[in-house]
């Protein structure tokens, strides 16, 4: 998390300190968490009743079914059904592409090769500018299979079926995932979410219950806020993205992870801080453990939470230095569940359904040509030299190897390289060989085989419930076990095998170290930045983006009415693109560590990494203001609605505090040496026209405008 992350590069150097800290990893992300176990369960049996019919049934590539059985979403029934039927419409397009490139380009060998590089360039293409990675992996995937199918020298019919059975293996993996959840969720109707972030909350309370009482944390709670330390919220936030919520509750849900995440780093270093509370920091402490007490207790019960009365505002105290930025995450929570003019999403426009399924900048952005061409140059050479040396064998793994390890950042592409060899030495070498060795002689039914291939998929499935900086390494030992045992609708005790999927592996990843991440992607630091820049921008452009009002403009809103939708529409998409940055920067940031861990460190790199980081809390601050005010002032009811002279002095600041926000953007990015200041004039306009008003709104406008002018001076100081 934060604090593992940030203080990374002040650890002693030598392979010591390196082996102790992956070890304190390693520990933290084995540990069982609520809710772990459920889930190891319903993949494991989801895998082997697919295992058994493939089996049964006679039928190939059966490794497919079994692994994205372990892939699709299990956050609820709607989320498994929209995951099943989005990886089968892939592998659908996918075939169809396939077989109809194939009639038209396989006569000619060279206007063949042709095709598989122009097939491999839109692979990689897609998987970058799509919008859904998992429909976009669906797509790829059965085009990686399926190009060493058509070099072989077999009939016609058989290439044929091998390039549509795909389609009914994964078609039966979803069929019995969607079955085996359906089933689960008769008994479990709770929301897995709610759930994790609830834990989180829990364990800063008990640690904060612990310091107000003058007593020493128990070990239990001091082990878990140290586990949730280290491991962060990555697997929340891809349960999150998976769950397929409307926008306004993915904003909602995404920011209280944010700061459920932002309490437990800031209670692990209350916890690990040798001062002791002084009588004022204990009483504080209490209030703020009764106002977790009662966010969790209206989180489990509905789900939202209501506004409360502001915590105790005193000066940062002396003993505990984190107490105040607790306090001010913790009354942060309400304002994020606080609902407008904005949370109606019928009012947007809807898109056409194919502009959904790429970014809005797809073919003007040139990052990704870039991105495709570099992947399409090594899955080519990967191409090329499994036909130049006749080993079909180790075709499939290498190229997808190439497809599957190509990732945006070169450190998250160096984190999914290494765990993908790792998986696939455990997954292959180390159970698949064993077993093939060992245990598979002596079976001769299919329940003697269902019990030893369910022990392995449950320790591969523990592994992939972990965080996205682990879980990649149990994908990647289920499928190398698949490949190695149900590639084939039989027991498998060739190790050729075996050995041609490593071999495979290990040539897809030597050919993305030594071309993608040179030419097709960026350092996590530099994408880092990029983000945080952009996020920036966004949040001046969402300052100044507000609906038309009928006392300051009265002959805008006289003209038809659409200004409004228009600036509805707006808003929509600026806070959708800032929740997915927000997501962006939170995901990289758990790469940053991987990167510097097996790359050179740069100082300015570790001090970049180190001020983003700190500046997440304020950027989310500023955001949750910016919606909150904007909800304020897209109220229509006449007692809520301000004056015109209000509404243009608000005008005049909030054009202030854009500009502001542009200026720093320019100084986060380079591009200035000093950022500008927002003028005393504008700040004291917006005080003088709003104190004398006693009406509720215009308080409530007043202090928000006040909390937004601190939470921009807490980014300055932190950037």
């Amino acid at each position: 998390m934060a604090t593992h992350a940030t203080q990374l590069h002040r650890r002693p150097a030598g392979q010591t300190a390196d082996w102790l800290w992956f070890r304190e990893f390693i520990q933290w992300e084995v540990a069982p968490y609520p809710g772990r176990m459920n889930t190891v369960v319903r993949m494991t049996v989801t895998a082997t009743l697919v295992m058994i019919i493939a089996v049964t049934f006679r039928i190939p590539n059966a490794f497919l079914a079994a692994l994205f059985s372990i892939l699709l979403a299990r956050e609820n029934l709607a989320a498994t059904w929209r995951g099943g039927r989005t990886i089968i419409l892939g592998f659908v397009g996918a075939s169809l592409y396939t077989l109809v490139g194939i009639m038209l380009f396989r006569g000619y060998p060279i206007t063949h090769f042709f095709w598989v590089i122009a097939s491999l360039y839109l692979v990689f293409f897609v998987m970058r500018a799509a919008t859904n990675y998992a429909a976009a992996l669906a797509f790829a995937i059965p085009i990686g299979v399926a190009l060493p199918v058509w070099d072989r020298s077999v009939p016609s019919e058989a290439q044929v079926e091998g390039t549509l059975w795909p389609v009914l293996v994964i078609a039966v993996g979803a069929g019995v995932t969607l079955l085996t959840e359906a089933l689960y969720r008769i008994f479990d109707r709770s929301d897995p979410l709610i759930t994790d972030v609830d834990e989180l909350l829990r364990t800063v309370q008990q640690v904060v219950e612990s310091l107000a009482s003058l007593q020493s944390t128990p070990k239990s709670i001091h082990n878990r806020i140290l586990q949730y330390d280290m491991v962060g919220t990555g697997r929340i936030r891809t349960a999150l993205q998976r769950q397929g919520v409307d926008p306004a509750q993915r904003a909602q849900r995404s920011a209280l992870i944010s700061l459920a995440g932002r309490l437990i780093a800031l209670a692990a270093n209350l916890e690990r801080s040798p001062q002791q509370p002084s009588a004022e920091d204990a009483i504080r402490l209490r209030v703020l453990s009764e106002r977790l007490e009662s966010i969790r207790t209206e989180l489990r019960e509905c789900g939202v939470i209501s506004a409360s009365s502001p915590l105790l505002e005193e000066l940062p105290s002396s003993g505990l230095t984190m107490l105040q930025e607790m306090e001010q995450a913790v009354a942060l929570i309400p304002q994020v569940f606080q609902r407008g003019f904005l949370d109606g999403s019928q009012t947007t426009p809807r898109q056409n359904w194919w502009r959904t399924l790429f970014l809005p900048d797809t073919f003007q952005n040139p990052e990704y040509t870039r991105f495709a061409l570099a992947g399409c140059l090594a899955a080519t050479i990967c191409y090329i030299l499994y036909n130049a040396l006749d080993w079909p064998g180790i075709g499939t793994t290498s190229v997808l190897t190439c497809i599957v390890t190509a990732l945006s950042t070169i450190g998250t592409s160096l984190q999914a390289q290494f765990l993908r060899l790792a998986g696939f030495i455990v997954g292959g070498l180390v159970l698949g060989i064993s077993a093939q060795i060992l245990i598979l002689p002596g079976i001769d039914t299919v329940f003697g085989f269902a019990v030893f291939f369910a022990a392995c998929t449950a320790l591969a499935a523990w592994f992939a419930t972990s965080s996205p900086r682990l879980s990649y390494f149990g994908v990647e030992m289920a499928i190398s076990f698949y490949f190695v045992n149900l590639q084939d609708a039989q027991i498998q005790t060739d190790l050729t095998i075996a050995r041609d999927k490593v071999i495979g592996v290990l040539l897809g990843i030597l050919a993305m170290g030594f071309i993608f991440d040179r030419f097709g992607a960026k350092s996590d630091a530099e994408q880092l930045q990029k983000l945080l820049v952009r996020n920036v921008r966004m949040l001046a452009q969402l300052a100044v983006s507000a609906p038309v009002d009928r006392l300051s403009h009265p002959s805008r809103v006289s003209k038809g009415g659409n200004e409004n939708a228009i600036a509805v529409s707006q808003i929509s998409r600026l806070r959708s693109q800032i929740n997915d940055n927000f997501a962006s920067l939170e995901s990289q940031m758990d790469a940053v560590r991987f990167e510097f861990k097996f790359r050179h460190r740069r100082e300015q790199d570790v001090a970049e990494c180190d001020r983003i980081q700190r500046a997440q809390p304020a950027l989310r601050s500023i955001y949750l203001l910016e919606l909150s005010l904007l909800s304020h002032r897209g109220r229509r009811e006449s007692d809520s609605v301000v004056t015109q002279q209000q509404n243009q002095v608000l005008d005049h600041f909030l054009n202030e505090y854009s500009n502001e926000l542009l200026h720093l953007a320019a100084w986060i990015g380079h591009e200035e040496d000093t950022p500008a200041h927002i003028t005393d004039d504008s700040v004291r306009l917006w005080r003088q026209s709003f104190e004398n008003d006693s009406s509720p709104d215009s308080q409530v406008i007043a202090d928000i405008c006040q909390k937004m002018v601190s939470s921009l001076l807490m980014l300055r100081n932190q950037c």
